[in-house]
């Protein structure tokens, strides 16, 4: 089931993909900075399947060195 509420899972994949990092990559830069995140818990905020927290967003743009306002651009 696909939230209409997740805004930013889509983006996050591009990102990633960009960046050439596998959904393990990007967790174990997320989880250096202390973020409470798992590569289930990604792959389904990816898939639309989950809600990204505010948390999550705030570290993702910081891992990806990007304004918080980036992740919800198509």
């Amino acid at each position: 089931m696909q939230h209409d509420a997740n805004l930013v899972g889509r983006k996050i994949a591009r990102l990633r993909y960009q960046k050439g990092w596998s959904q393990d990559m990007l967790v174990a830069k997320l989880q250096v900075l202390q973020c409470n995140i798992t590569r289930d818990i990604l792959a389904n905020i990816e898939l639309r399947r989950s809600v990204a927290t505010d948390k999550h967003c705030c570290f993702i743009a910081t891992v990806f060195n990007v304004n918080i306002d980036e992740l919800f651009r198509p």
